[in-house]
C-alpha cells in the first residue's frame, strides 16, 4: 500500500541545514513514517511545505514531496495579528481576501474546493496530522478522488467541544470551529493519542477512535546521546525546557518565571520562535541562572538531555497530547516536572511530578527533586522502563500498518 503522511512544516527534522519551526506533531509524523518504511513493505510518502523542497526527494526510504496550503497559513497569520497584533506585510493581501470570502462571518467550507496536486498525487492513503485547514483540504480531495483519509490528532485541542458548540469559535491558530468540526466528522478514521482524546472524540464527536501510543527510536537515540559532539553550553547540570516562544501553548513565560524563583537552580531553553514580543520580553528578562537556546537540530536534541537533571514543562493540559519530550526525557533517563499536563504517562510511568497548574507546585517539586539524586535517578530508570515496553519504533510501527491495512 502506498501511503502518503501530510505534516506541513516537518521537512527540517530530516534537513536539519534548513531553517524552519517544528513541534512535537511533526516530530511524530516523520518518526512514524520513517518506522513504516522501515519495518514494513508499505511505500511511504510525505507532503511538506519548505522553501528548499521544490522536487521530490527520497530520505531513509521516505519520498518527499512539496505542497503547500494556503488557508491555513494565511488563517495563522491573521489570528497572530487579532490576537497577539502582530503584524505582517503578506497581511496586506490575507486581510482583503479574508474579507471577501467571509471567512469569518460565514459558515461555508471555504476548503472544500478541488487541488491539482491532491487530486493527481498517486497514494492508496492520506495521514493528515492535526486538525486544521490543511488537514481538511486533504480529507475532501482524498474524497473527490475515492480514496480514504486518516486523521492523526497532535493535541488534546485537536478535540475541543467548542468545535460543536460555538459556530463563532476560532482556536489560537485562526482556525474555524466549523471546519475543525467538519474534519472531526468526515475523516475516515481517526488515531488518538491518549484516552481522553478518545472519550472526547466518543462523547462530543460521536466518533470511535484507535489509541496508538507516540514512538521512539531509542536506539538511535542512544548512539546520538553517546557521541563525542558537545554542545556550547556553560552548565555541566541544568532543568531543560522545550518550547516555542509563546505564552499561550507552552507558556515559555511561566519558564523564565519559575527560573527566576529559582536562582539556585540552572536552567536551559530552547526557545523556538513564535511570538516575536515574547521572544524579546523573555530575552530581556533572562536571569543569570538560564542559558538560551533559540533553535537545535533533532539530531542534537539527545546531546541536550545527556546532561540534563530534570525536564520542565509548563504547558496547559488542554492543548497537548503525550509531548515528544516526555519520551525523550525517558530515553533519556532524565525525570520529569510537570505543571499540570500528565497525558496518561508521568503518572503511569512513575517518571516524575505533576503538579496542580500552579507555578507554586512546579517550583517546590523542581526543588524536592533537585536536592534528592537517588530520588531521580529512579525516577528515570522508571521512565526508561516504561517507553522501552510501551512506545518502541517497531512495535508501534507495526500496530499502526495493522490498524491501516484495515482501513483500506
Amino acid at each position: 500500500m502506498n501511503i502518503t503522511f501530510v505534516s506541513l512544516p516537518a521537512y527540517p527534522i530530516v534537513h536539519p541545514e534548513y531553517p524552519g519551526v517544528y513541534g512535537g506533531t511533526e516530530t511524530r509524523a516523520v518518526t512514524l513514517a520513517k518506522g513504516l518504511a522501515q519495518e514494513t513493505d508499505h511505500q511511504i510518502q510525505f507532503l511538506a511545505r519548505h522553501p528548499q523542497l521544490k522536487q521530490p526527494e527520497t530520505i531513509a526510504q521516505v519520498q518527499w514531496h512539496p505542497w503547500r496550503d494556503s488557508t491555513s497559513e494565511r488563517n495563522s497569520r491573521i489570528a497572530e495579528l487579532l490576537q497577539h497584533k502582530v503584524w505582517r506585510t503578506s497581511l496586506l493581501w490575507d486581510i482583503p481576501y479574508a474579507v471577501a470570502s467571509q471567512v469569518f462571518n460565514s459558515s461555508a467550507h471555504h476548503f472544500l474546493q478541488a487541488d491539482e496536486t491532491l487530486q493527481g498525487f498517486e497514494t492508496d492513503l492520506f495521514c493528515p496530522f492535526g486538525v486544521h485547514s490543511a488537514s481538511a483540504k486533504v480529507i475532501h480531495n482524498a474524497h473527490m478522488s475515492r480514496r480514504k483519509a486518516v486523521l492523526f490528532l497532535g493535541s488534546n485541542a485537536d478535540v475541543d467541544a467548542r468545535y460543536r458548540q460555538s459556530k463563532s469559535f476560532r482556536n489560537e491558530y485562526g482556525e474555524r470551529s466549523t471546519t475543525c468540526a467538519w474534519i472531526l466528522k468526515n475523516a475516515d478514521a481517526i488515531v488518538a493519542q491518549n484516552e481522553f482524546q478518545q472519550q472526547q472524540l466518543k462523547e462530543v464527536f460521536q466518533r470511535d477512535s484507535f489509541r496508538l501510543s507516540n514512538p521512539i527510536d531509542i536506539a538511535d537515540w542512544h548512539h546520538r546521546m553517546n557521541s563525542t559532539e558537545s554542545l556550547d553550553n556553560p552548565f555541566d547540570s541544568y532543568v531543560l525546557w522545550i518550547g516555542r516562544a509563546d505564552n499561550f501553548h507552552k507558556r515559555a513565560d511561566w519558564a523564565i518565571e519559575i527560573a527566576r524563583q529559582t536562582p539556585e537552580l540552572k536552567y536551559v531553553m530552547i526557545l523556538n520562535p513564535k511570538q516575536d514580543y515574547v521572544d524579546q520580553q523573555i530575552r530581556q528578562n533572562c536571569p543569570e541562572n538560564v542559558h538560551i537556546i533559540s533553535q537545535l537540530p533533532f539530531e542534537k536534541m539527545p546531546l541536550l538531555f545527556r546532561d540534563a537533571s530534570l525536564l520542565l514543562n509548563t504547558s496547559p493540559r488542554q492543548l497537548e497530547g503525550l509531548p515528544n519530550t516526555f519520551l525523550q526525557a525517558g530515553a533519556s533517563r532524565v525525570p520529569i516536572v510537570s505543571t499540570e499536563v500528565d497525558a496518561g504517562f508521568v503518572t503511569q510511568s512513575d517518571s516524575g511530578l505533576v503538579g496542580d497548574g500552579s507555578p507554586e507546585k512546579t517550583i517546590h517539586n523542581l526543588r524536592m527533586l533537585a536536592q534528592d539524586e537517588p530520588h531521580r535517578i529512579q525516577l528515570g530508570e522508571n521512565a526508561y522502563d516504561y517507553i522501552s515496553k510501551k512506545h518502541e519504533l517497531k512495535t508501534i510501527c507495526l500496530q499502526l500498518a495493522s490498524f491501516l491495512n484495515g482501513v483500506q
